[in-house]
């Protein structure tokens, strides 16, 4: 939590666009350990929608300053999610819990997760092509591609999703790739 809180701070307190990449990589890597803090807060259970959600992100967007933080989120939230998708089992302590409504089933466990993982890649691509020049977009992508692949290398379940996201970056660079002039 300490690289989200600095995270924050660098965009609140020194809105300069090179900062503000820092502070996107620092949330990045925040994002990747972000979804199981509900281990840690009382009222939550593993897997709460709340943490396995974009949830914070689109709080983060609330505020413009807070965009590369949202994006920086976005990407490591949507990590940790897809390589949520692959459990040795899809039932009990994998499922997904809706507060106030019980736990999702398999099908329903699978379907969030993926949602959300899929939407996390796209919201980290939509705001980096809004937040930098394409010099940068092209080292800021760069950046998300080793992250992913040194994260997911090395957590269960990590290996079919890093084949998942591969699939999704290359689309997503193919639809939006980024022209240096």
């Amino acid at each position: 939590m300490s690289l989200l809180a600095i995270a924050l701070a660098l965009c609140w307190f020194v809105p300069v666009p090179l900062v503000g990449l820092g502070a996107l990589a620092l949330a990045a890597l925040a994002g990747l350990t972000f979804p199981d803090v509900d281990q840690f807060v009382p009222l939550l259970r593993h897997r709460s929608a709340l943490t396995h959600s974009l949830l914070v992100v689109l709080l983060c967007m609330a505020d413009r300053r807070l965009h590369p933080v949202a994006a920086g989120l976005a990407l490591g939230i949507g990590f940790h999610l897809a390589a949520d998708c692959f459990p040795a089992s899809m039932r009990g302590f994998a499922t997904v819990k809706m507060p106030l409504a019980g736990t999702l089933d398999t099908q329903g466990s699978y379907m969030w997760l993926a949602i959300n993982a899929v939407a996390g890649s796209y919201v980290f691509g939509v705001l980096v092509e809004r937040l930098y020049d394409p010099q940068v977009q092209i080292i800021a992508l760069a950046g998300a591609l080793l992250l992913g692949a040194t994260y997911l290398a090395g957590v269960p379940g990590g290996f079919r999703a890093l084949a998942v996201y591969a699939a999704i970056f290359w689309v997503g660079w193919r639809m939006h790739r980024p022209t240096l002039e």
